[in-house]
C-alpha cells in the first residue's frame, strides 16, 4: 500500500500533513517498505504520523520521535518510541543511526540548519524536511544528491556498496564506511 493509501485507513491518532507531501514520501521512502528500517521524526504533535510511519514501514520498522513537549512521552506504543528533547539539541547526533529522518519540527529555518548539521551524520539513507514554504535552510555540509520540491527538502546519502573479505587490515575510513554502509 502507498503512504497515500495508509494515510487513508488511518484510524489513529491525529495526523496533519499536506496532501503534495504524500506523492514526496512514496518518491523517496517506498525502497524501506518492510525491511528493518529506523527513522526519526523531529515534531510529534499528536503522534499520528508516527502510527503512520509504523503502518507504512511495516512490522521490522523502529520509528522515533523527537518533541520539546514531555506530553508526547505518552504516545508510546510498540515500534514508536519517544525522546523529549529540543530538535538543536547537539546530543541527538549521538544516537544510533537511522535510515529515514524527517525534520517537521519547529519549521524555522535556523532550527532545520542546526538540526541537520547534528544529525545528517547520522543518517544512512534520506533526510527530509517539511514546511520549508519557499525558504529553503542552507544544509551545511551540503549533500551532493539533494532534490528541492514545493515546501520540501530531501536529501539522499549515496549509497556505496561493500561486498567481499577485506585483503588486508581495513584503514581506519574504511572500517567506519564498513559500519556504516554495512556489507
Amino acid at each position: 500500500m502507498t503512504v497515500w493509501g495508509t494515510f487513508q485507513n488511518h484510524t489513529g491518532r491525529q495526523i496533519d500533513k499536506w496532501r503534495h507531501y504524500f506523492a514526496i514520501y512514496e518518491t523517496h521512502f517506498a525502497r524501506y517498505r518492510d525491511k528493518p528500517v529506523r527513522v526519526l521524526e523531529i515534531g510529534v504533535d499528536h503522534g499520528g504520523s508516527l502510527q503512520l510511519w509504523k503502518a507504512y514501514f511495516g512490522k521490522r520498522a523502529t520509528i522515533i520521535g523527537v518533541d520539546i513537549d514531555p506530553r508526547c512521552k505518552e504516545y508510546e506504543e510498540e515500534q514508536i518510541g519517544i525522546l523529549i528533547a529540543d530538535q538543536k539539541n547537539p546530543a541527538l547526533g549521538s544516537l544510533d543511526p537511522f535510515d529515514i529522518i524527517i525534520d517537521d519540527g519547529s519549521h524555522r529555518i535556523e532550527d532545520q540548519e542546526t538540526a541537520f548539521q547534528n544529525l545528517w551524520p547520522i543518517c544512512k539513507g534520506i533526510y527530509l524536511i517539511e514546511d520549508c514554504h519557499g525558504i529553503y535552510p542552507k544544509l551545511r555540509p551540503h549533500p551532493s544528491l539533494t532534490k528541492y520540491y514545493s515546501w520540501v527538502v530531501v536529501c539522499e546519502r549515496e549509497q556505496r556498496m561493500i561486498k567481499g573479505i577485506p585483503s588486508r587490515e581495513l584503514r581506519p575510513d574504511e572500517v567506519n564506511a564498513r559500519n556504516l554502509y554495512g556489507v
